[in-house]
C-alpha cells in the first residue's frame, strides 16, 4: 500500500475511533444547550420567551458557521452533520500532530484512541473533546494543527491556528497560545525563533481571535459592578464548580479526581524521563514530543496556579470567582492526556522494534487497554441506545412522547414550568421554558436572573432526613405556587410528574393514556384574551 493511501485510511481509522466515543444518539448532554442556541439564533420564533434562549449570543462564528443549517435540517440531523465535520477536522489534525512526533505506520490510530481513553477517565476538570458537537471541538481541531506546526519547529503558521480557534471559543484558543508562548521561550536560544519573525502571523492571529473576543467582552458591557461580581460567583461556585471550582467539590469527589489524575500525572512524568534517558540526546527527548510535552507541562501548572488561587481566595469568593471563571484546569485535562498518548506511542514504536518478547509485552499494554475502551464503549451503548442527554431522565420515552405531543398541540409561543433537569425539552418541544438547571445564560445580567429563577422555581427545603434539598419538579410546589409563578414569569402551561397531582386543568394525557404516563402537561388559567390549547 503506497503512502498516500495508508495515510487515508489511517485517517479514516481515526475517525471511527471518534465515531465510536462520541457517535450516541442525538442529542449528546451539550447539545440541547448549544444547537437549541444556536436554531433561537437564526430563528427568533424558535421558542420565544425563553431566558437562555434570549440571552447574549458568544458563539457567534459557530452559530455561523452550523447554525444556519437548523434552518433547513432538523435538530439531529444538525447535531449529526456538525459531528461529523468536527470528528473529521479533529481526525486530519490528530493525524498531523500525531505523525510530527511519530510517523511510523498506524501509530497516529493508536495514539488516538489513547487521548480519548485518558481524557474520559483520568479527566480532573470533566474536559472532554470528542462527543456532541459544539464550537470548543473545532477550536480543540484548530488546536491541533497549531501544535501539529510547532512540534515541526514552525513558528509562524502556529498562530494563525490558535487565533482561528480563539474565533470559535476565545478561551480555548487563548489558553493554547499561552501554552504556545511557554514552549517557545523555554526553546534553545539558538533554535528559538525570532519574535520579529512572528509578529506578522501573532497580528494575524489576534485579527482572527476578534469573532470570538469581542462578543465574550460584550457580555459584562454596561453592566453594574456588583452584578457582574454576583454573576461570577455563580457561574463559578454555584454552577460549574466541577469545572472552575474543584476545591469546593464534595471530599469524595474531588478525592477521586485527584487519584485519577495523579495517576495520568505519574503516566506523563515517567513516560517523559525513560524516553528522555533512552531515546534522547544530551538528556532531551526528541524535540518534537519535547515541544509537545512541555505545552503539557504548562497546562499542569497552571491547573496548581489555579488550586492556588482558590485557596488562597477561600474567604473572598468574589475575588476568586473573577480569576477562576477563565477556566484555569480545562487545558491540562486534554494536553496532559495528549502528551502522554504521544509518548506512549513514540515508546510503543520504539518498544515493537526491538523484537524481544519483553519488549512486545510492554508494547502491547496501551494497545489493549485502549482497544478494552473502544470496546466497552460499544458494548454500552448497545445496552443503552438512550440519548447521553436523556441519561437521567426518569422514564425518558414517556418524557419524549409529552414533549412532542407538546410541540404539536400547544401554541408556539407557549411557556412552560418544567422540571429542574429538563433541560431536553426545547429539543423535543420546541417551547420556551423559565428556567432549568443546565441552561445557564452567558451574560452577567442574565445569569443572575436565571439564579433568581432557580431559587424560586426549585427551592431547597428540609429533606425526610432533616438534609437541605432542591425541589425539582413544579407538581411538589402546589397549584397555588406555581399559579404565582406562572403569573410572575408568563408562563402558561407546566410539565410534572403525574403524581402528586396538581390542581390545574390537565390537557395531557388525557382518554385511554390518562393511566399510562409518567408526565403530565397541565394548562394554567391565563387571560380570557390569550389563546390556549
Amino acid at each position: 500500500m503506497n503512502l498516500r493511501w495508508r495515510r487515508a485510511f489511517e485517517g479514516a481509522l481515526i475517525f471511527l475511533i471518534f465515531f465510536i466515543v462520541g457517535g450516541a444518539p442525538a442529542p449528546h448532554v451539550n447539545e440541547a444547550h448549544y444547537l437549541t442556541k444556536a436554531k433561537h439564533y437564526w430563528d427568533a420564533s424558535y421558542a420565544p420567551g425563553d431566558l437562555f434562549l434570549d440571552s447574549a449570543d458568544p458563539h457567534l462564528v459557530f452559530y455561523w458557521t452550523f447554525g444556519w443549517l437548523t434552518r433547513m435540517v432538523s435538530l439531529p440531523a444538525t447535531a449529526w452533520i456538525g459531528r461529523v465535520a468536527a470528528w473529521a477536522l479533529l481526525a486530519f489534525a490528530w493525524q498531523r500532530l500525531s505523525h510530527a512526533v511519530t510517523p511510523a505506520a498506524w501509530a497516529a490510530a493508536l495514539s488516538a484512541a489513547l487521548w480519548v481513553m485518558l481524557i474520559e477517565l483520568a479527566n480532573f476538570a470533566g474536559e472532554w473533546v470528542v462527543g456532541g458537537v459544539e464550537a470548543k471541538c473545532f477550536a480543540y481541531g484548530l488546536v491541533l494543527l497549531g501544535l501539529a506546526a510547532i512540534a515541526h519547529g514552525n513558528w509562524k503558521t502556529p498562530w494563525i491556528w490558535f487565533g482561528a480557534a480563539a474565533a470559535f471559543h476565545v478561551l480555548v484558543g487563548a489558553w493554547a497560545v499561552l501554552g504556545a508562548t511557554f514552549v517557545w521561550l523555554t526553546e534553545k536560544p539558538a533554535a528559538r525563533a525570532r519574535f520579529a519573525s512572528m509578529l506578522p502571523f501573532l497580528v494575524l492571529g489576534g485579527c482572527l481571535s476578534l469573532p470570538g473576543l469581542l462578543p465574550a467582552l460584550a457580555l459584562e458591557r454596561g453592566v453594574d459592578p456588583n452584578v457582574k461580581a454576583e454573576a461570577a460567583r455563580i457561574y463559578v461556585f454555584d454552577r460549574l464548580p466541577h469545572h472552575l471550582a474543584p476545591l469546593s467539590l464534595p471530599a469524595a469527589e474531588l478525592r477521586m479526581r485527584a487519584v485519577r489524575f495523579g495517576l495520568l500525572i505519574a503516566g506523563f512524568v515517567g513516560l517523559w524521563r525513560v524516553i528522555a534517558r533512552t531515546h534522547g540526546s544530551a538528556g532531551a527527548s526528541p524535540s518534537q514530543l519535547n515541544r509537545i510535552l512541555r505545552f503539557a507541562a504548562f497546562a499542569l501548572a497552571c491547573n496548581v496556579v489555579g488550586l492556588l488561587i482558590e485557596a488562597s481566595l477561600a474567604d473572598h469568593p468574589l475575588t476568586a470567582a473573577k480569576i477562576l471563571r477563565y477556566y484555569w484546569f480545562r487545558q491540562a485535562d486534554v494536553a496532559v492526556s495528549m502528551a502522554t498518548a504521544l509518548a506512549a506511542t513514540y515508546l510503543v514504536v520504539s518498544l515493537l522494534r526491538q523484537v524481544t518478547w519483553r519488549s512486545v509485552a510492554a508494547a502491547a499494554i496501551p494497545i489493549v487497554a485502549s482497544g478494552w475502551f473502544l470496546g466497552s464503549i460499544a458494548l454500552d451503548r448497545l445496552n443503552d441506545p438512550r440519548p447521553p442527554a436523556l441519561a437521567r431522565t426518569v422514564r425518558y420515552r414517556d418524557w419524549q412522547d409529552a414533549c412532542r405531543w407538546i410541540a404539536e398541540n400547544t401554541p408556539s409561543d407557549a411557556v412552560f414550568l418544567i422540571p429542574r433537569s429538563g433541560y431536553t425539552f426545547k429539543w423535543y418541544a420546541s417551547r420556551a421554558d423559565v428556567a432549568n438547571y443546565k441552561d445557564v445564560p452567558q451574560d452577567a445580567a442574565s445569569v443572575v436572573e436565571w439564579r433568581q429563577r432557580l431559587m424560586e422555581v426549585f427551592p431547597t427545603v428540609e429533606g425526610v432526613d432533616g438534609e437541605p434539598t432542591t425541589l425539582s419538579l413544579p407538581d411538589l410546589l402546589g397549584a397555588d405556587r406555581v399559579r404565582e409563578l406562572a403569573k410572575e414569569y408568563g408562563a402558561t402551561h407546566v410539565m410534572a410528574r403525574a403524581y402528586p397531582p396538581l390542581d390545574l386543568p390537565v390537557v395531557y394525557p388525557r382518554g385511554d393514556d390518562a393511566l399510562g404516563s409518567y408526565y403530565t402537561v397541565y394548562r394554567v388559567e391565563v387571560a380570557a384574551t390569550e389563546s390556549t390549547p
